[in-house]
């Protein structure tokens, strides 16, 4: 397996997608009744299309950490020293959480968020939370089970385990929520399916079968919202990562993967950024008695003026801290 560095290009482009969902899903917060602290009235339609797209923009992201992890890993020999890669990732990722948890915390009174959320996961930041767990487990993983030298069926095996500890939890827990294990436990399949697709793809995949593979998550995923089924980190779990997985392989073997855009680069190096900023933006927004009736009153275009404004403000914003080596660190 081998991955020239100008050949990574469909990386960014799948990661400004979900990064594009994300957004687009908190823009359809205020009407599908997922804040119940903040919401309008209640959109039968975004209600359905925002648990999907919620799920697959969450779920390719960290496939794509995970296919990352394991090209830097395997490929390229980096990761090795633990104590230098859990720092670094200790530093881009739980620096940012504190800080903007903390000043939510300390600044939306009325969002609903105490001190306790700070150690089971502050609104979207929990995200952040999540990634570093599944690092330190990575890492427990290289060292207990020599991972990279492993063969397919031990592979398939931990795979296969982390299906089961997801729905295990799910089933016989009363889902303590502390340090945000149950999101670690969620996502670390997706995970582990981009750090295998790492391990074990080649030049030539097929693109035939990802295809249908690609139609049948879509179809899976709003069928099940169709028909009411809420829990999206359980039965939606294995349709998203197809999604996932089958999503880089199209894209990889596209013309999209050479494509060069300044502003599809731009939107890579902030993605992590505007994701930070993204939902505080629309909590600061919504929190404001004029534009929150304003978009009360605008059920179907409310969404798409959301998303601009919770888009374009993070994205200046995140340029802004980039450019400045003291306040980078606060956005990973």
């Amino acid at each position: 397996m081998k991955y020239e560095s100008n050949k990574m290009q469909y990386v960014s482009v799948l990661r400004v997608c979900s990064m594009l969902l994300i957004v687009l899903y908190h823009s359809m917060c205020f009407y599908s009744g997922t804040w119940w602290y903040l919401r309008s009235e209640i959109v039968p339609l975004w209600k359905v299309i925002s648990t999907p797209i919620e799920i697959v923009g969450l779920t390719t992201f960290v496939f794509i950490s995970g296919f990352l992890y394991g090209y830097m890993y395997l490929e390229r020999g980096k990761y090795r020293n633990v104590k230098s890669f859990l720092l670094n990732k200790f530093r881009r990722l739980m620096i940012p959480y504190f800080f903007w948890g903390i000043l939510m915390i300390v600044s939306m009174p009325t969002v609903q968020i105490t001190w306790i959320n700070l150690f089971t996961g502050v609104c979207h930041l929990w995200f952040l939370m999540m990634l570093f767990e599944i690092f330190v487990l990575m890492v427990f993983f290289n060292h207990l089970i020599m991972i990279e030298f492993s063969t397919k069926y031990i592979d398939f095996t931990i795979l296969i385990v982390s299906f089961v500890l997801l729905y295990v939890w799910k089933n016989i827990t009363s889902h303590h929520y502390a340090l945000g294990i149950e999101a670690t436990l969620y996502y670390i399949p997706a995970f582990l399916v981009g750090f295998f697709y790492a391990k074990y793809s080649r030049s030539h995949d097929r693109k035939g079968i990802a295809f249908h593979l690609f139609i049948i998550g879509i179809i899976t995923l709003f069928g099940l919202s169709l028909i009411g089924l809420s829990d999206s980190n359980t039965l939606y779990r294995v349709p998203a990562i197809l999604v996932s997985l089958s999503g880089m392989i199209l894209v990889k073997n596209s013309s999209v993967s050479s494509y060069q855009s300044n502003v599809l680069n731009n939107l890579d190096k902030n993605s992590m950024g505007i994701y930070i900023f993204n939902q505080i933006v629309v909590f600061l927004l919504l929190l404001n008695p004029e534009s929150n009736l304003f978009l009360s009153y605008h059920l179907y275009v409310g969404p798409f003026l959301i998303f601009i404004v919770s888009l374009v403000i993070p994205w200046i914003l995140s340029i802004m801290f980039n450019k400045n080596k003291y306040i980078t660190y606060l956005i990973g």
